[in-house]
């Protein structure tokens, strides 16, 4: 028989229709459907039953004063636990939003306020180079990076560490560069004494690149303590061209001394026996045919 409810949704729900929990018209269609159904019909009386005898069982043994107030102690205690929850004191938070914006107001000026004042605070700890305090600070400290003094005679000179040759071009041109070596042998402040009209401005710059890369040891002075002094490079760049003549010179010297040496005689043992000398043979001289007419009229007249 087909019915509004098919069971296996009708026995699901029988308990809270047994407890009277599900609305009106739900509650008549699951009633018709027990009318029509014997299997459903049969599981509503098992809890009619069981229903009866939990009743019973309490009319034969009437629950306790604590076991009546059980209940309410239960539900009392989980209305406490949500009060006082986190969820529940960040939801009573959000109730008033007046509440809400004036604290978040006085928090954004106070952040405000603490930025204000650190920068404040920086700004002032921060020494301007060109203000008077730093102007008192670096004169009273002499040999400072700020403030280098003069070169004199019980100062050791600084040593330059690196190679001191400053690459320049082929032109010929002399340069003064004033500069000054800090306390850790940088070089700093380059720059050139004098005009320079005559010189290409690349290789003006390229020098003075060259010039800061220089590495020094500090100076020292007479209490050991490195100082940072000022100092004054004179570079030079000069080509030399000889004359022709000169040049011939030195071409038969340097070949004069790179010629081959003849062959000295062979070193003899120590202990090697010395031959003794030779005389040279007799030879007899041979008067040549032109000599002999001059000397024959010499012995004629001799004779005579």
């Amino acid at each position: 028989m087909m019915h509004e409810h098919p069971c296996h949704v009708v026995r699901p729900r029988l308990e809270a229709f047994h407890d009277g929990e599900v609305p009106f018209a739900e509650r008549l269609a699951i009633q018709g459907h027990l009318e029509d159904c014997v299997s459903c019909s049969l599981a509503n009386e098992e809890l009619n039953d069981l229903t009866g005898s939990l009743q019973q069982m309490l009319a034969e043994h009437p629950a306790s004063e604590e076991a009546l107030h059980l209940s309410e102690r239960v539900i009392e205690r989980l209305n406490v636990e949500e009060q006082f929850s986190l969820t529940a004191q960040v939801r009573g938070l959000f109730q008033d939003m007046h509440l809400v914006w004036a604290g978040i107001g006085a928090s954004v000026a106070t952040i405000v306020c603490l930025i204000g004042s650190a920068s404040v605070l920086h700004a002032a700890n921060q020494e301007q180079p060109d203000s008077l305090a730093a102007v008192i600070s670096s004169l009273a400290n002499p040999g400072s990076n700020a403030n280098p003094v003069r070169l004199d005679a019980d100062m050791l000179l600084p040593r330059a560490v690196t190679d001191a040759a400053i690459e320049m071009s082929e032109e010929d041109a002399a340069f003064a560069l004033a500069t000054s070596v800090s306390r850790e042998g940088r070089v700093q402040g380059v720059s050139v004494v004098g005009p320079q009209s005559s010189v290409r401005r690349a290789v003006v710059n390229a020098m003075l690149n060259e010039a800061y890369r220089v590495q020094f040891a500090p100076a020292q002075a007479r209490t050991g303590n490195t100082v940072a002094v000022n100092m004054v490079w004179l570079v030079t760049n000069t080509t030399v061209k000889g004359r022709h003549a000169d040049e011939n010179l030195l071409r038969r010297t340097l070949r004069a001394r790179t010629a081959p040496q003849p062959l000295g005689p062979v070193p003899l043992p120590p202990h090697a026996p010395v031959p003794p000398p030779q005389a040279a043979p007799m030879v007899k001289p041979v008067v040549p045919e032109a000599m002999q007419q001059p000397l024959q009229v010499v012995l004629d007249a001799l004779g005579d």
